[in-house]
């Protein structure tokens, strides 16, 4: 008599192919934390290089020009990311340049930020923009609005971005307006907003990987994803020893920024 065939092999049971997806999930969760890690790694490596170019640019403008990159005349709030961005760019790339003149009989002088064709330069409306970062070390929110012809435009480049596609914050001197002067003969005092930044040099930084999202889209990060505003950092630079990153979605995550100097 012929012996019973062998059953036939039984498919996985319900728990078994729950438990495959788990370990499936579990291990792609591993995966792509693991590349986050370095991704957010290579990243911040970047970052490093990035403002150190933005940091050989701005000391290049001061040889040329006496100063780093200033803000504009008037710049009103020192809280105001967009526009010392926007002052940052336009004059490392050569858009706009320091200007200098005596505007009293004591020899005061008053700083100008002006454009690089303005009629009182060497050379006026025939001068050559002269940028001092080549297009493309640093990507800006719009690379092929770079030049001399197309930067006043609702479309032209405004500021740098860091890797992760937020604005660089810089800070520095902010201008008085237009014919008041830098300093005081008499007193020696500087002016106000001027005199306001207490760091000897200029600060960049970039909010790194962990900022919070922007309420608006395509907006930058909140300043309080740079600075601790309840302090002197937009002032100073200096990050108060109470300061530490925060769980909060709000930020402010200065603990994760990227910086140009040892802070």
């Amino acid at each position: 008599m012929r012996p019973t065939l062998a059953k036939a092999r039984r498919g996985f049971t319900l728990i078994e192919l729950l438990l495959a997806i788990t370990v499936i999930v579990i291990l792609s969760s591993l995966s792509f934390g693991l590349f986050k890690a370095a991704r957010n790694g290579n990243n911040k490596s970047k970052a490093l290089g990035e403002i150190q170019a933005l940091s050989m640019a701005c000391e290049n403008y001061k040889k040329l020009y006496g100063d780093y990159p200033c803000g504009r005349n008037g710049l009103a709030a020192a809280s105001d990311d967009t526009k010392f961005g926007n002052d940052l760019l336009d004059q490392v790339m050569g858009r706009k340049v320091l200007y200098s003149k005596t505007v009293s009989a004591a020899g005061e002088k008053s700083v100008e930020l002006v454009r690089f064709d303005d009629v009182r330069l060497p050379g006026g409306s025939t001068r050559i923009q002269k940028p001092l970062l080549s297009v493309g070390i640093v990507t800006s929110n719009n690379d092929k609005a770079l030049g001399s012809a197309d930067w006043t435009s609702s479309t032209a480049a405004t500021f740098f971005q860091d890797p992760w596609g937020n604005a660089y914050g810089y800070r520095y001197r902010i201008l008085p307006s237009a014919g008041t002067p830098i300093q005081s003969a008499t007193t020696g005092l500087f002016a106000a907003g001027y005199k306001d930044w207490q760091a000897p040099g200029f600060l960049i930084v970039s909010c790194g990987s962990k900022y919070a999202e922007p309420a608006t889209p395509e907006s930058s990060p909140a300043s309080n994803e740079y600075w601790d505003t309840s302090s002197t950092m937009t002032k100073t630079g200096l990050i108060p020893t109470t300061y530490s990153d925060e769980t909060s979605d709000q930020g402010p995550f200065r603990a994760d920024n990227v910086v140009n100097w040892g802070n």
